[in-house]
């Protein structure tokens, strides 16, 4: 799941004032999460055993806390951070120099990218890796629902390295949406995506620079 609207995704100069990790949720972003917290049962199912894993990030600790506050209080509910799947470190980039570094970014490619004094795609890539291969053990010996939020771009990552995506169609998908659920069914030892992904619609953005 991708948190809900944080004040950096409508005020791009917050990273001027906020630093990455401390960036809160918007009033929006907060009704956001009280929405799908008061619809999680409904849109899930039963559900009586819930773990949530967390980005080591203030905007995903509050989508937890909004949604956690509103669930029955017949559901058991634990939370816990793992840094292998924080947010990827972009380094110094601000409001004047990010315009050139997303360019490069996606001409080089985002898996590969590296951010000038900050973490590369492939860095970033090997942690999920370490995530996925947990979270799938985890899977295999809980009974119980395991819900994992982190960031638009990083949900990609998460499901491309459970799904074990090409680079190629990994580049074709959008961000999931605020607080927009991917589901995941283990069935024997494979994992099954249950929910369809949007696809990257180039008309929207005709400046896009792709990989070359």
């Amino acid at each position: 799941m991708r948190h809900a609207e944080s004040l950096e995704d409508i005020d791009k100069t917050a990273y001027e004032r906020i630093a990455d990790e401390d960036m809160p949720l918007s009033e929006k972003g907060r009704r956001q999460a009280a929405e799908f917290g008061s619809k999680f049962i409904s849109n899930f199912g039963t559900c009586n055993s819930l773990h949530i894993t967390l980005s080591p990030s203030k905007r995903v600790l509050e989508t937890a806390e909004i949604l956690v506050s509103l669930l029955p209080p017949t559901v058991k509910w634990s939370l816990s951070t793992d840094y292998l799947i924080a947010k990827q470190n972009w380094g110094n980039v601000t409001i004047h120099n990010r315009s050139d570094i997303e360019k490069e970014r996606y001409r080089v490619g985002v898996l590969r990218y590296q951010f000038p004094s900050g973490e590369s795609g492939p860095e970033m890539l090997f942690r999920f890796d370490l995530f996925a291969k947990k979270l799938r053990t985890q899977m295999g010996i809980s009974a119980g629902t395991t819900l994992v939020i982190t960031h638009g771009f990083e949900t990609r990552i998460l499901l491309k390295s459970l799904l074990s995506w090409t680079e190629e169609y990994f580049e074709s998908l959008a961000h999931p949406r605020h607080c927009e659920v991917k589901r995941l069914a283990l069935e024997g030892s494979e994992l099954i995506l249950l929910d369809e992904m949007r696809k990257h619609d180039l008309s929207m953005n005709p400046d896009f620079i792709q990989r070359q």
